[in-house]
């Protein structure tokens, strides 16, 4: 287990203290923003480690990964491909279906991650 340094937990307070989508870049920002001052190779490394720890739980993006605390319950994520906005949901339905399918192959899960891309309402009524 890594050690828990000064900037991986001024990263981690962050992040915990949101219910947001981080990016390293904005997580960058915000620290600048309370004057604590860490470059972006140690955001990245610090994400990385928090995120290899359980600390945190990332998603990958088509772009770029996204961080957020690791204490929510499950759930899945709808993402805009327009405007970028990431919205959680949880269908019962869906994890039912997930273990169905794992059972049926003798699959053991161990965790999964389920990403809908499209586009969210905002963007939609933009479009048309």
């Amino acid at each position: 287990m890594q050690k828990l340094t000064a900037q991986r937990q001024a990263i981690l307070d962050v992040i915990n203290r949101s219910d947001k989508h981080w990016d390293a870049d904005e997580v960058a920002f915000a620290l600048k923003e309370k004057g604590i001052s860490i470059g972006i190779a140690t955001v990245y490394r610090g994400l990385a480690a928090l995120a290899e720890q359980g600390l945190i739980e990332s998603i990958q993006l088509a772009d770029k990964k996204r961080y957020e605390r690791a204490n929510k319950k499950h759930h899945d994520h709808l993402i805009c491909t327009l405007c970028g906005s990431i919205e959680e949901f949880c269908k019962p339905e869906i994890e039912k279906l997930q273990e169905l399918v794992a059972a049926e192959r003798e699959f053991h899960i161990q965790g999964h991650q389920l990403l809908l891309f499209g586009l969210c309402a905002s963007c939609k009524a933009k479009e048309s």
